[in-house]
């Protein structure tokens, strides 16, 4: 792509021009139309998800309280604030994200005000909604757009449009410790560099993008507020010597990162995947449909412990094509598209969670090559 190609549309949303896959998408579509009507079922909400939505918080309240307590010994306050980690993760993937698309419950209000978990736990709900929502979900894989495969660059290398270093024939190795730094990179680096405050490129869609200044203010007061509620408060009150503390957040943050990198990287970030990239015209020569096929990868698709723990982020595929469709009926509609897909020969790809992250590694050993 020319200078001056991009100079046309850096800005400009690409356009997927391809019709193939038209009847395979419309026959999944009614198909899953299908499930719902036969099942009865709602597409969002239910029992389980608000069984589950306050289990978690409680729990998140629990662990935060018991870290605070000054009960256990220094190990035993470790394992405590491990367990404060998890939780942090676990309610991004099972009520932040799905409340983010509007899948969590049919209160829109609701919806909305379980978004601000993001802000909870050290993200930004206004910020999720324009990288996550209106960006990855329209061009996932899709070189210089989608900012997720562009986090880590220049350090590593996973996108055909990011320029190949000497060092990326080695970030097999290295990659890991990278990862294990993801969850301080979201919630110290990659926010400042999504509303502007700290260069990034990583998705044309972000340059230049105007905030109003009332979204600065809340961006500051909210990672003001957690950085209260994470740092200043449990220093001030935790019975342990200032090394202690240290070598204790970056423990937590270590265990966070390799929880969030082990269920995200590998659902788009795999050998099997072609990535694509947006022609001097501006569109991508196939259809989004199949674009999102292509480039999804599932693992563990029939876990039910899997679907529980990871928010239904490991049936991924059907995350990206139904977004407004709660996790609790992932398992149920990956059979549809698996079915489906067979019947109209189009790849589908469904592993088990080890070859899955084999596959990422394969994909950091091609593109270090």
């Amino acid at each position: 792509m020319t200078p001056e190609s991009k100079a046309v549309h850096s800005h400009a949303r690409p356009k997927y021009v391809g019709r193939e896959g038209a009847g395979f998408s419309s026959a999944v579509r009614q198909r899953v139309d299908q499930y719902f009507r036969e099942s009865g079922l709602p597409r969002r909400g239910g029992r389980e998800i608000r069984t589950k939505t306050v289990v978690l918080f409680a729990l998140y309240i629990g662990s935060y309280l018991l870290l605070l307590s000054n009960w256990f010994t220094p190990g035993g306050t470790l394992l405590v604030a491990l367990a404060f980690g998890a939780l942090n993760v676990l309610l991004v993937f099972n009520v932040a994200h799905d409340a983010a698309h509007n899948a969590l419950f049919n209160d829109r209000r609701l919806n909305r005000l379980l978004t601000y978990t993001f802000n909870l736990v050290g993200a930004n709900a206004y910020l999720w909604d324009i990288t996550h929502n209106q960006i990855h979900h329209a061009y996932p894989n899709v070189g210089d757009y989608d900012g997720d495969i562009h986090q880590q660059a220049p350090l590593i290398r996973v996108s055909p449009t990011v320029p190949r270093r000497w060092y990326h024939r080695f970030q097999p190795f290295y990659a890991p410790l990278a990862y294990m730094t993801y969850s301080l990179y979201l919630v110290f680096v990659k926010d400042y560099q999504d509303i502007g405050i700290l260069p990034k490129q990583g998705s044309r869609l972000l340059e230049g993008r105007d905030h109003s200044r009332w979204r600065y203010v809340e961006f500051i007061l909210w990672k003001a507020g957690y950085y209260g509620l994470t740092v200043v408060v449990p220093f001030l009150v935790l019975d342990v010597t200032w090394l202690q503390f240290l070598m204790g957040f970056l423990i937590v943050h270590a265990f966070m990162s390799l929880l969030l990198s082990v269920v995200l990287v590998p659902v788009h970030m795999v050998d099997e995947a072609p990535f694509d990239i947006v022609t001097e015209e501006g569109t991508i020569e196939e259809g989004w449909f199949i674009h999102v096929f292509k480039n999804t990868n599932d693992y563990s698709r029939n876990s039910r412990l899997a679907n529980l723990l990871f928010g239904g982020l490991n049936t991924h595929l059907v995350h990206h094509l139904f977004p407004s469709v709660c996790h609790a009926h992932y398992i149920a509609l990956s059979d549809i598209l698996e079915e489906a897909a067979r019947e109209y020969d189009i790849p589908y790809r469904a592993v088990t969670m080890p070859r899955a992250v084999a596959s990422h590694f394969r994909l950091l050993a091609r593109m270090g090559r």
